[in-house]
């Protein structure tokens, strides 16, 4: 079963201890990655960040609806509660005559801004993206041995009422220290290699 799914499936049993090293997708050289990869920095200085966390504040402000979170606002479980709660937030960007992509992009920056925050993640531009929507990703490096999210496909999903970021959000904190390092990963290959 690949690591992803292993972190990502609806088993809600996350007691368990995982020692089995999940399986490789994919081996990226340094320069390969760097051809691909544009890291887009993020800070709360930042012009999408500052925007983002703006609209948020003012949706829950005008539909005087409490955060359930005070701080910060971009904070998974306030994201999803302005999704779901009080107009939606699709709605109320609507108003303002923003666009789908937008309103995606909005709360793609709020999210991916919480997790560079909360867990060091990076935020790269994909210049060759599998699909459209992975255009953008989130990456987490453990010793070389890298967790990637699809922030922007994942909002998508999240205004349209089949996921939450919070589950997300704690589907990453239960598991984040379950990613294999680059020489455990090496190490399972050459396992695997000497067996065949």
């Amino acid at each position: 079963m690949s690591f992803f799914r292993k972190i990502f499936s609806r088993n809600k049993n996350s007691n368990q201890e995982n020692n089995e090293v999940p399986q490789v997708k994919e081996i990226f050289t340094e320069e390969y990655f760097d051809s691909r990869y544009t890291e887009q920095e993020l800070s709360e200085n930042d012009l999408l960040v500052d925007g983002s966390s703006k609209m948020l504040e003012s949706f829950f402000i005008d539909n005087k609806i409490k955060p359930v979170i005070d701080q910060p606002v971009y904070h998974p479980l306030n994201i999803d509660q302005a999704v779901q709660d009080g107009m939606g937030f699709y709605e109320y960007c609507k108003q303002f005559d923003q666009d789908d992509k937008q309103i995606g992009l909005i709360i793609t920056i709020a999210f991916s801004y919480f997790l560079v925050n909360e867990w060091n993640f990076k935020l790269f531009n994909d210049k060759t993206p599998e699909f459209p929507l992975r255009f953008m990703t989130l990456k987490y490096n453990r010793n070389g041995g890298v967790l990637s999210l699809y922030p922007f496909e994942y909002s998508l999903k999240v205004l349209n009422g089949e996921e939450r970021f919070s589950d997300l959000f704690e589907k990453i904190k239960n598991n984040l220290g379950n990613i294999p390092s680059a020489k455990d990963i090496l190490d399972n290959l050459k396992r695997d290699l000497n067996q065949e």
